[in-house]
């Protein structure tokens, strides 16, 4: 029994070392980066380099603020959100269809929904461009959310779809006897069972909105309608690296989608595994 608790106690303590040195990889150049926004420009490529600054300065942040970011980081703002907000209505009302009726196609549909999952965006970047031009939304905000919408709709619906399946059927028929509508149910009974299921949907749809650059830079053209990773691309300057606002605005970009992260994860967790029990 003892050499078993042994092996136990070495197996475990192996997983944890495994699992430490992949944190600490992965925030590696999160932190480094978070460093050298933090460190005064003439010190950025000092040998021996500082892990830690000696003398922290924010002259970095100030500069992004006098050079203009706030426009770029207000337009990821309202293109997130919009995009959040049409993914996660549509995104509802396609996988709630799918999961709860029985018409002819519905397989196909499904097919078709994984298929355009697996396009590379790239190769949409033309037609989509095209497309835009001839409606008038190219190099607009309003063209940026329709195509993120659009883009990232086929995932929403399969997250909801799958999440939708593990909720009982017996609440909403309880429901109708009670004289609701289709309409009534989802939206008073099937929305507030489903939030891990809408915030993982909603957290895809956020992280691709709002660190979109190969999009963005192809259908927008003009300074006051670009997006943050749009402005943080200026800062690499054109005969050198401006570590220092380059790194400030990448932190900028950065941090709040990690920390929306961790203020959700349970839930995205959640919800990204309810759909793999057949309710």
């Amino acid at each position: 029994m003892s050499a078993w608790r042994s092996r136990a106690r070495a197996r475990k303590a192996a997983e944890l070392a495994v699992a430490v040195a992949i944190v600490c990889v992965a925030l590696f150049p999160i932190l480094w980066g978070l460093s050298t926004s933090l460190k005064p420009a003439d010190r950025i490529l000092e040998y021996p380099p500082e892990f830690v600054p000696s003398t922290p300065t924010l002259e970095h942040y100030f500069f992004l603020f006098e050079t203009g970011i706030a426009r770029p980081i207000l337009n990821s703002l309202v293109v997130s959100f919009f995009s959040v907000a049409l993914s996660l209505i549509l995104g509802t009302l396609g996988g709630y269809a799918l999961a709860r009726f029985e018409f002819r196609g519905r397989g196909l549909t499904m097919l078709l929904i994984v298929a355009v999952m697996s396009i590379p965006l790239p190769s949409l970047t033309v037609p989509t461009f095209i497309m835009l031009a001839l409606i008038g939304l190219n190099d607009t905000l309003v063209g940026l959310i329709v195509l993120y919408t659009a883009y990232q709709l086929p995932i929403t619906v399969w997250i909801l779809y799958g999440y939708f399946r593990t909720l009982p059927r017996e609440l909403e028929y309880a429901a109708m006897i009670d004289g609701y509508s289709r309409l009534e149910v989802l939206r008073k009974i099937v929305v507030p069972l489903s939030g891990p299921g809408l915030i993982a949907s909603g957290l895809f749809v956020l992280t691709f909105a709002w660190n979109d650059f190969v999009v963005a830079v192809a259908m927008v053209s003009s300074a006051e309608n670009r997006t943050l990773p749009l402005a943080i691309y200026n800062y690499l300057g054109f005969f050198g690296r401006e570590w220092g606002p380059l790194t400030a605005s990448a932190m900028v970009a950065t941090i709040p989608v990690i920390a929306i992260f961790v203020f959700f994860q349970r839930y995205f967790l959640s919800g990204m595994t309810g759909g793999s029990v057949k309710g």
